[in-house]
């Protein structure tokens, strides 16, 4: 039995989303300490160029929807996950929060607006686990990490308020989209990543 959607429910699913947010911190100094060059990130002009774009490619993905075993699915994070593993997890943060609204606001989130705050600060810091397990074990494992945090961070305030047997019809679409999400982001980020190391002993040459 949930705590239900009012006051206590909201009230424990923010607090949920504050821990979110203070575990997205740590782990992102983490990684700008450990790789500066990746992760630390100049909010400068570069840089606002970069989340507007990618934000507006995130829109681009909450418009693609796949159907899924119990809802449609879609490619809103996609931008994300590419975003904090090519450009530094601050910006792959920022991108996945802002791919996220837009997703919500195409769904018409009217019924569901208190929750949208717990979506963004999951999603934040779902693309920054995701970059720091990339960098510690690889991109499967990131894969893997990625798509349970994803979907522990969206579907956990729920099971509080409303209860498990609600969310298992969900589960499966939100495992599938989490994935594809996470593997189109990773594959991106690895290809242009190969690109630019082969292209740059050649201009060094």
């Amino acid at each position: 039995m949930g705590l239900g959607q009012g006051a206590l429910g909201l009230g424990v699913s923010y607090l949920l989303a504050v821990g979110y947010l203070v575990l997205m911190w740590v782990i992102g100094r983490h990684l700008s300490a450990r790789y500066p060059d990746e992760h630390r990130v100049r909010w400068d002009t570069r840089t606002i160029a970069r989340v507007t774009i990618l934000a507006a490619v995130s829109g681009a993905g909450a418009m693609i929807k796949v159907p899924g075993p119990a809802t449609t699915i879609a490619l809103d994070a996609a931008a994300g996950y590419f975003a904090a593993v090519f450009f530094g997890w601050q910006v792959g943060a920022t991108v996945a929060a802002i791919g996220c609204f837009i997703a919500n606001a195409l769904g018409g989130f009217a019924s569901w607006l208190p929750m949208v705050p717990v979506y963004l600060a999951g999603m934040a810091l779902t693309v920054t686990l995701t970059a720091f397990m990339a960098k510690r074990a690889g991109v499967v494992a990131a894969v893997i990490v990625g798509t349970i945090a994803n979907t522990v961070t969206c579907l956990g305030p729920w099971v509080i308020m409303i209860g498990l047997p609600l969310m298992i019809a969900i589960l499966p679409s939100q495992v599938i989209g989490s994935a594809a999400n996470a593997v189109i982001g990773l594959a991106v980020a690895g290809v242009l990543r190969t690109a630019q190391h082969r292209k740059r002993p050649e201009s060094v040459a």
